[in-house]
């Protein structure tokens, strides 16, 4: 059986909206934009021999 006062003890509210702002707008927070630039910046910093060439992978293309 439930011990309801037990639940209610272990019960934390949630964040309002506020208060949820506030703790994530200090918070260092990443993106799939900031990854892209990211990945941007590191292949344009890799020399051009080194860049592995892409291959199609798609099913029927044969190298």
């Amino acid at each position: 059986m439930i011990d309801f006062e037990e639940e209610l003890k272990k019960f934390y509210p949630s964040l309002e909206i506020e208060d949820l702002e506030e703790a994530l707008s200090g918070a260092e927070l990443t993106d799939a934009v900031d990854l892209y630039v990211k990945l941007g910046k590191d292949n344009a910093q890799t020399p051009a021999s080194q860049v592995q060439p892409v291959r199609d992978m798609r099913p029927g293309r044969h190298y």
